[in-house]
């Protein structure tokens, strides 16, 4: 009994792009890792200024008590 979706060699990348879609597609994506660093760094440096804002109240708060 034979295989009816016999697996066949899979192609290159280089035989699917040309060099131009891949320098492009390159391009794009460093560009997307450096947003995307950039936004969770500033998320970071939010969420520990507002900690340390609540942080800073709630021992202020329990201080005076």
């Amino acid at each position: 009994m034979s295989d009816a979706h016999s697996h066949e060699s899979t192609a290159t990348s280089d035989e699917l792009f040309d060099k131009s879609e891949l320098a492009e597609f390159i391009a794009s994506d460093q560009s997307a890792g450096r947003t995307i660093c950039k936004m969770l760094s500033a998320l970071f440096i939010y969420t520990l200024i507002a900690m340390s804002i609540a942080a800073g109240w709630t021992y202020y708060a329990t201080l005076s008590s």
